[in-house]
């Protein structure tokens, strides 16, 4: 009995970690982009909060730490193994996982709104996938993108710019930077991965122009406020 119940338990680990069918690959990519109207100048960017301030971003910069694709379907046995070892935790650069990306990317305003940048391609096993996990973690000191970004190293996101308060007024400056770690769950809308279909990919949309929607720029948590709004700001296509 206790030979059988070992037995089981392996194989339900391997399941877990998955065996990786032989030339699956997901492509995961990012861009950046409003959901409402916005006017763009080089790197710049202006548009409305949803409290009617006036915002011109001049710089935004935010590293997204890992991500992690997971299946529709999830047997007690499988929550069970995943409560071993949970997600939603900040991961140092890894190597990941068939399943996970553990290189942090940093990423910002220099790219066109809607141009994708590639964050990696995964070798998941065979499966329906619906969601993915975010990490967004402070840069290390091997995260793609520090050459460009240099000063983000050890930064989970930082926002520099002028806003005018809905009530008018000469504009103010702020400067708004963070090194928390906030998680975020996105919908994959059912991704099938098999033998007939062995290449997929999503790319997830950084919506800027709702990180400041709420926010008090004056407050003294506002870095809390924005990198929460990031992380709930996350779309991706179907």
């Amino acid at each position: 009995m206790k030979k059988t119940l070992a037995s089981w338990l392996l194989l339900m680990a391997l399941g877990a970690c998955g065996v990786r069918e032989e030339g699956i690959r997901f492509h995961l990519a990012l861009d950046f982009r409003p959901a409402r109207e916005t006017r763009a100048e080089g790197t710049a960017r202006q548009f409305l909060n949803d409290r009617g301030d006036r915002i011109t971003l001049t710089r935004a910069r935010v590293t997204l730490g890992s991500v992690e694709i997971h299946p529709c379907a999830t047997s007690s046995a499988w929550r069970w193994l995943r409560a071993l070892s949970p997600v939603g935790t900040a991961h140092a650069h890894s190597e990941g996982t068939p399943r996970r990306l553990g290189i942090p990317h940093i990423n910002g305003l220099e790219l066109a709104d809607g141009e994708p940048v590639a964050l990696g391609t995964l070798r998941p096993p065979p499966g329906r996938y619906c969601r993915a996990h975010l990490v967004f973690a402070p840069a290390d000191a091997d995260a793609e993108g520090l050459a460009r970004h240099g000063d983000m190293e050890g930064r989970t996101l930082m926002l520099e710019g002028e806003w005018i308060p809905a009530g008018g007024g000469a504009p103010r400056r702020f400067h708004v930077e963070s090194d928390g770690v906030f998680n975020a769950e996105v919908s994959l809308d059912g991704v099938d991965l098999s033998e007939d279909t062995r290449e997929a990919g999503r790319t997830l949309h950084l919506t800027y122009d709702r990180w400041l929607d709420g926010v008090d720029l004056a407050a003294p948590d506002v870095s809390e406020q924005v990198l929460r709004n990031v992380a709930r700001a996350v779309t991706s296509d179907h």
